[in-house]
């Protein structure tokens, strides 16, 4: 019995400590696609609304927690190597894309059709980190599912184990009586 107990224990503390990390993970990726929005956002700003020192402040704050949350995932070891250099390659070009827009935009030398393009550049740059980003939710939500399942497997078989067990401790017991 104590050594059913002792398992039970374990195999608990190793599913919870899963199910800590998974809900971390999952929290820090949506952080993450948060301050993507929030670049996104700003950076429409800019866009719509013409540059000026605060707005271009602002889209710097995005961006450095955009870059915040990249580094805790890496971190966290939560993205395949593979994803890291996407994202790498995702916000290396963004950053590109806003320094050459940002020069031409403080000079005044961008007209409507410039603006145009650097803004599906955006666009396309955008929806392509917050679609890697949604397969990564999608990802660590499946792993999720597999730890609860795991976790509710593992609880029903202590279950059944503690109660057969007790059910012939008190057979023997009352047949000693």
């Amino acid at each position: 019995m104590l050594v059913l107990i002792l398992m039970g224990g374990a195999l608990g503390w190793i599913l919870t400590q899963k199910i800590e990390r998974n809900s971390k993970i999952v929290d820090v990726v949506h952080q993450f696609k948060e301050a993507e929005l929030q670049l996104r956002r700003e950076e429409k700003n800019l866009l719509i609304r013409g540059y000026s020192q605060e707005r271009f402040l602002r889209w710097q704050n995005a961006k450095e927690q955009f870059h915040q949350r990249f580094g805790e995932l890496i971190g966290m070891e939560a993205l395949s190597d593979s994803e890291i250099s996407e994202i790498k390659m995702d916000y290396s070009e963004m950053s590109s894309t806003y320094n050459n827009f940002f020069e031409q935009i403080r000079s005044n030398a961008l007209n409507q059709d410039g603006i145009n393009k650097y803004s599906e550049q955006f666009k396309v740059i955008g929806r392509r980190t917050l679609g890697m980003i949604n397969n990564i939710l999608s990802r660590e939500a499946q792993i999720s599912a597999k730890t609860d399942s795991q976790a509710d497997i593992l609880i029903a078989a202590f279950t059944i184990i503690f109660v057969a067990t007790s059910g012939f401790l008190i057979v023997n017991v009352l047949k000693h009586l």
